[in-house]
């Protein structure tokens, strides 16, 4: 084998990283956060007096998850992937 299939492989094993959140507007002056780091679970973020507070809440949970994985926290990516798995 390779250096570029030995590559190829190691690429295919590894987890997809996919950090998300939406934003669904409750009632007028009320809006939901939920985020993803796999593309279908979705944690509850919470809720936001305004669309500027709800984005900024979304932006700051993937960012803490994505933080805390790459030190290898709690909430890691790869505890998540494997508990799931």
């Amino acid at each position: 084998m390779n250096k570029m299939e030995t590559r190829m492989n190691a690429s295919k094993k590894s987890p997809a990283c996919f950090l998300r959140w939406s934003i669904h507007k409750v009632t007028k002056g009320l809006y939901a956060v939920s985020a993803t780091i796999d593309g279908s679970d979705y944690d509850f973020v919470g809720n936001f007096r305004s669309i500027q507070e709800a984005q900024t809440a979304g932006r700051r949970y993937v960012q803490d998850l994505l933080h805390n994985s790459l030190s290898g926290g709690r909430l890691s990516l790869r505890s998540v992937k494997s508990s799931v798995a």
